[in-house]
């Protein structure tokens, strides 16, 4: 069954396909490797899928409300994303729990979903 991706769909295949990759990743990187690599997979993919719907809900809203002041809202959520991103990152790295490795796999899974699904897009139109 082909799947037919379009503007009303894209979010939700985006993240069901991230999620499928990231459980994948996951358990191969903690079954192949060790337990801290599927971890670290897991947290960075968590963090990366945490990431999308936190900048999607952002657009969303300044885009939807369009807010008084729209660059200095934006400026804001990104620079309080980044932080928490950031503290959360340096937790992560520093606790010994994960592996960065798995981490940095595990933060790819949303770049490497859209590249797919890029692909077979332009594969399915002809492109």
């Amino acid at each position: 069954m082909m799947i037919t991706i379009n503007e009303d769909n894209l979010f939700a295949v985006i993240i069901k396909g991230s999620l499928g990759l990231l459980f994948f990743l996951a358990l191969a990187g903690w079954v192949l490797f060790s337990p801290r690599v599927g971890l670290g997979a897991l947290a960075g993919g968590c963090i990366a899928i945490a990431n999308f719907f936190w900048i999607r809900n952002v657009l969303q809203r300044i885009l939807g409300q369009l807010p008084a002041n729209a660059s200095r809202y934006a400026q804001l959520r990104f620079i309080a994303r980044l932080s928490l991103t950031a503290l959360i990152l340096y937790f992560v790295i520093t606790s010994g729990w994960f592996s960065l490795a798995g981490v940095i796999v595990g933060l790819s899974v949303i770049v490497i979903n859209i590249i797919a699904i890029s692909l077979y897009s332009a594969l399915r139109a002809g492109g």
